[in-house]
């Protein structure tokens, strides 16, 4: 062999050694933030792809939301941020009085932000899954599994508008709670929050998922993914404050189950099946593929993470109820202000 060749062969193996070693032993937050500058890297190609659809759409008289209406989310910035700050003033003083103990300092500031929060997810979640069930039920995008009563295909109707008033002011105060997370996560939280790269990879699919579909038309997934995902999070939300609340231990364990059937339901059964009738079917609309196909990989992304956190849900589960391990030893998912109390 050539010895030039031979040199550079030595080189690129010695390189993909060097990188495939790396990668294999990424963190979580490390592969998380990896994922963040891949979707990133490629979401201004799909802006321009966006555009490029909805003028197609236009030429071909098909209706399309109007750039006006995104000023909807602004109403919604607003809704948001009002009704996190009322929260906030009405519960805050019973919050830090009742917490456990073993938060002090800066770290029960820190968790008392924490469990206000998840008061006010456990009531936005609830609200809007109820919303959603009662505005879109009849639908025949609108799955069985999530109590749809018409259900034919996701891909009903597309590329038309949703003919049902109620979808673009859900869509858009639903999406401004999305972004305010992201804007929060950005500019508030990330000198203090251990798993920033995660939730910024998770807040800014959904903020995306959700714009990009109303630029394609695609409202239909956007909404089904929507109804998905607050359900569980309803469970989700108030067991975690609750927990923290002086909470009975016999509800917490009922608590636990109960959020656990209901994540694999929605997010691990009914989740999958809504990306694989969109993988069968997204060629049917050549036009749109591009667009189709970034929205399947975000959902795709999204679904790992669901596996993702399924896995540290059933871990849980595992030491606790088999184990007899207590629950703050080993959920050091949201117990991170303990660890760092304890080591300084």
């Amino acid at each position: 062999m050539n010895p030039i060749l031979k040199s550079n062969s030595k080189s690129f193996f010695k390189k993909a050694n060097f990188y495939y070693f790396r990668i294999s032993h990424l963190s979580y937050e490390e592969t998380f933030r990896l994922l963040f500058i891949l979707l990133a890297s490629i979401l201004s190609f799909f802006v321009f792809d966006a555009l490029r659809f909805r003028q197609y759409l236009i030429m071909t008289d098909i209706p399309v939301i109007s750039y006006s209406s995104f000023s909807i989310m602004l109403l919604g910035l607003i809704i948001v941020h009002y009704s996190k700050w009322t929260v906030n003033f009405l519960f805050h003083d019973f919050v830090y009085r009742t917490i456990s103990a073993q938060y002090s300092g800066e770290f029960r500031d820190i968790r008392v932000k924490k469990i206000l929060k998840w008061l006010f997810d456990g009531v936005y979640y609830s609200t809007t899954s109820i919303l959603c069930w009662y505005f879109f039920r009849e639908e025949p995008w609108y799955p069985n599994g999530l109590g749809g009563t018409n259900y034919t295909g996701i891909w009903q109707d597309f590329p038309n508008m949703i003919n049902n008033k109620w979808v673009i002011p859900f869509y858009m105060i639903q999406t401004a709670n999305h972004l305010y997370a992201l804007i929060h996560l950005a500019i508030k939280r990330k000198e203090v929050e251990t798993k920033y790269w995660e939730y910024m990879l998770h807040h800014t699919l959904a903020t995306c998922l959700l714009i990009f579909s109303s630029l394609y038309n695609q409202f239909r997934f956007g909404i089904v993914v929507l109804g998905i995902h607050d359900i569980a999070d309803i469970i989700l939300s108030l067991s975690r404050a609750q927990h923290d609340l002086k909470s009975i231990k016999s509800l917490m364990y009922i608590q636990y189950v109960l959020l656990l059937f209901t994540w694999i339901y929605t997010r691990v059964i009914i989740f999958p099946q809504i990306i694989l009738e969109a993988i069968l079917n997204y060629s049917d609309y050549p036009e749109a593929a591009w667009g189709n196909k970034y929205l399947i990989v975000q959902m795709c992304i999204l679904f790992g993470m669901h596996i993702y956190w399924t896995y540290f849900m059933m871990q849980i589960g595992i030491n606790v109820f088999k184990k007899g391990k207590k629950y703050e030893e080993i959920n050091t998912y949201d117990n991170k202000e303990i660890l760092k109390q304890e080591r300084n």
